[in-house]
């Protein structure tokens, strides 16, 4: 692999800081069983850039554990953002491999905050062209749904192992796991001192589809999206569209999430509450997912 052909982007500051400064990630994961915990302006913190391509601003990853070379990026909120980021990625900077990494809604009915979904599937939410006789989210001429690469679901997968009897929550038909860093441990990287992944242990973790939208879902929309999308366990505004993108493109592709909201009347509230944990969640577990590589 060559240098900084893996690119993972973010949406937001507070998902991408915490990529590009290992005293930010620390910082928030120390905060992760605070019920709100809102730290310094992420924008003060970052690095200075190593690329500046079409107004997108390229850092290097602060994740010596890692041991290749991989630029973050913010791509901004909404699916425009996200494909025109992952465009740039790929065209200008030739990035063969595209993360997104950051924050999402929980749209399954037994999601936590704080748990991390791993992307295996991806769908246009409010892409409705049923008229025509296409099913729910498919574009005409595009698949109804992208699915994330084989290898990196396989990496994904292989964090996860099941959830013991006491750690069991009540998930129907859905199997429930938790975040296994064995394999990262084996690597000799336990002995690490301050080492942020071990905060991630038997953290919620699981993989699903994730649907993507330009609207947030409340409980005035969540039905809809749930009746339409039932696999669904996440919701948030930028995966599907870097997914579409990766697809035309024919790279790789995979996106890391922690829940910071439920699909609720107070899921504004509680995400600006979880904002920066999650998002240094979701990025500890994007390092994770690298390392297994």
């Amino acid at each position: 692999m060559n240098s900084y052909d893996t690119v993972v982007i973010c949406a937001e500051l507070t998902e991408l800081a915490p990529l590009v400064n290992r005293s930010w990630l620390q910082e928030c994961l120390a905060h992760l069983s605070d019920a709100c915990y809102s730290p310094s302006d992420p924008e003060k913190i970052l690095p200075a850039p190593l690329k500046d391509l079409s107004g997108l601003r390229f850092y290097p990853m602060d994740l010596p554990e890692y041991p290749r070379e991989v630029l973050a990026v913010q791509s901004g909120v909404g699916i425009v953002n996200a494909a025109r980021t992952a465009t740039v990625a790929i065209e200008v900077l030739g990035a063969k491999q595209i993360i997104y990494s950051g924050t999402a809604g929980g749209l399954a009915a037994d999601s936590q905050v704080g748990e991390v979904i791993f992307g295996d599937t991806y769908v246009l939410h409010n892409v409705n062209a049923t008229a025509f006789g296409y099913p729910p989210g498919q574009l005409p001429g595009m698949p109804s749904s992208y699915p994330a690469n084989e290898k990196l679901v396989s990496a994904a997968r292989s964090l996860l192992r099941p959830a013991t009897d006491a750690e069991v929550v009540n998930a129907g038909s859905r199997e429930r796991t938790r975040l296994n860093l064995t394999s990262w441990e084996a690597a000799g990287h336990k002995e690490e001192k301050k080492l942020p992944m071990e905060a991630l242990g038997g953290i919620l973790a699981r993989c699903g589809t994730i649907a993507t939208g330009d609207s947030f879902i409340t409980d005035a929309n969540v039905n809809e999206v749930r009746h339409a999308f039932p696999a669904a366990l996440a919701a948030e505004m930028e995966s599907a569209a870097a997914a579409q993108v990766a697809y035309l493109y024919g790279i790789p592709f995979l996106a890391v999430r922690c829940i910071s909201d439920l699909c609720s009347p107070a899921g504004q509230e509680v995400y600006h509450g979880n904002a920066a944990v999650c998002g240094a969640v979701a990025a500890a577990a994007t390092a994770c997912l690298l390392h297994t590589l």
